[in-house]
């Protein structure tokens, strides 16, 4: 799923709430504007997506949900699956262009 420009209403909550992007599936990807362009950031939001794909959607939300009520936000087996998708993203190996 790519990432779609966070306008509107959930530009707004994503603003208040300082975060930069959401997985709200069944709908999509969104992402504030300024930061499409972000990689890990975009890895993040989709580990979530194929957490939904391979959850379904009541599975999705109430896990979700029920981890950060029982882990804390930061502690959240989902969360922590999807900080290490932004790893992968980030140690990936960037193929030697001489310059």
């Amino acid at each position: 799923m790519q990432p779609k420009p966070a306008r509107g209403l959930i530009g707004w909550v994503l603003k208040s709430t300082g975060f930069h992007g959401v997985a709200l599936a069944p709908w999509g990807i969104y992402i504030l504007p300024e930061h499409l362009s972000g990689e890990r950031l975009i890895a993040h939001e989709q580990q979530h997506w194929r957490q939904w794909q391979r959850m379904g959607t009541v599975k999705y939300y109430g896990t979700y949900l029920w981890q950060v009520i029982r882990h804390g936000y930061r502690n959240a087996p989902m969360e922590v699956e999807a900080r290490n998708a932004e790893n992968v993203v980030l140690y990936s190996a960037k193929p030697y262009r001489p310059g």
